[in-house]
């Protein structure tokens, strides 16, 4: 049975998502993940979900992303968003139509048609499953035309992992995935890999940049980009620099380690798939996830008391998960 998923308590929630192909299969080439990118900034705009970091490998992606609350939005600054959106064309039919609707309720003193309609564009805006559904979707479209397929391009439904909004844990997380073609030996440097959000940023895009200055404020680092640059540069190699030991870790060395209960440091960890990123359900301090806990308290059994449960296999740095993985937390790419 598909369990309810976990989501954020504030106004605005940090996420860690995570999808891969059927099968398995590597369809991503460089025109695919260069549409995928687009299409994916092009809902950031519309949506309002806001992309820190990313990366789109061959045959899955992650994002790290934040969600706010939707606020009240005026009429001008939702007709910006379709037109940014939509294909002139396209945008051009649907303000006519919010021009007819404004009309009818100037004359008739009712605005039903009004809201309906601005609910319709509304109700896809600071919504995780809606971002992500329209990215994969826009995506297996376009593939699946130029490739004369049919049929889901998707294994199962996307995963996510609710992230404190906190320096260790959104910092944690912005390098693990910044660093995944770095563990998959790919690259020696992320800023090698044209489609990571780090990449990115260092060849100009602005988006990208203010992900990144998103990821280092909360760490209290400046806001101007050349420091930025430079502070996250450092904490990525700090995390995953590539050495000869380091790029030489294999499963028996990583079981070996943890059999004999030795710990791997947080560089050496993040150099490897750590499923508390992706199937941890919610990630965060103690207290942060006693608070996702209380939220969710029905999804739970009664014999569970608490939520909070310490991350094996290494120096956390205070970090904590709302599921017990029992085997394999980190193994190497």
């Amino acid at each position: 049975m598909r369990k309810p998923r976990i989501l954020g308590a504030a106004d605005g929630n940090y996420y860690h998502v995570m999808s891969r192909v059927v099968d398995r299969r590597y369809i991503f080439g460089e025109e695919e993940k260069e549409f995928f990118r687009l299409s994916m900034r092009k809902l950031e705009a519309f949506t309002g979900v806001r992309v820190l970091t990313y990366c789109v490998m061959s045959n899955h992606w992650h994002a790290l992303l934040e969600v706010p609350s939707l606020k009240d939005m005026e009429d001008e600054q939702l007709f910006e968003r379709i037109r940014t959106f939509y294909p002139k064309q396209r945008a051009n039919a649907i303000l006519q139509d919010f021009e007819r609707a404004a009309k009818d309720a100037a004359e008739t003193g009712s605005e039903l048609w009004l809201n309906e309609l601005r609910e319709r564009y509304l109700s896809r805006m600071c919504d995780l499953s809606i971002f992500v559904k329209e990215l994969k979707e826009r995506f297996s479209k376009w593939y699946n035309r130029r490739n004369n397929r049919r049929g889901t391009l998707w294994e199962e439904r996307f995963k996510s992992v609710l992230v404190e909004n906190s320096e260790t844990a959104i910092s944690t997380m912005a390098t693990y995935i910044d660093l995944n073609p770095v563990r998959a030996v790919l690259v020696n440097d992320p800023r090698d890999y044209r489609y990571c959000g780090y990449a990115e940023a260092v060849g100009g895009g602005k988006n990208a940049r203010k992900g990144i200055e998103c990821v280092m404020m909360a760490r209290g680092q400046e806001t101007s980009w050349r420091k930025v640059s430079a502070q996250y540069r450092m904490l990525l190699f700090c995390s995953g620099k590539a050495t000869e030991t380091r790029a030489g870790m294999t499963s028996e060395a990583i079981e070996k380690a943890l059999a004999e209960g030795g710990e791997l440091d947080r560089s050496d960890l993040l150099r490897c798939r750590v499923r508390y990123f992706s199937d941890g359900v919610a990630l965060g301090s103690r207290l942060f996830i006693e608070a996702v806990f209380e939220n969710n308290r029905q999804l739970f059994g009664e014999r569970r008391k608490d939520g909070a449960r310490k991350m094996r296999g290494g120096d956390w740095n205070g970090l904590y998960s709302l599921r017990t993985l029992s085997h394999a937390i980190a193994t190497p790419t």
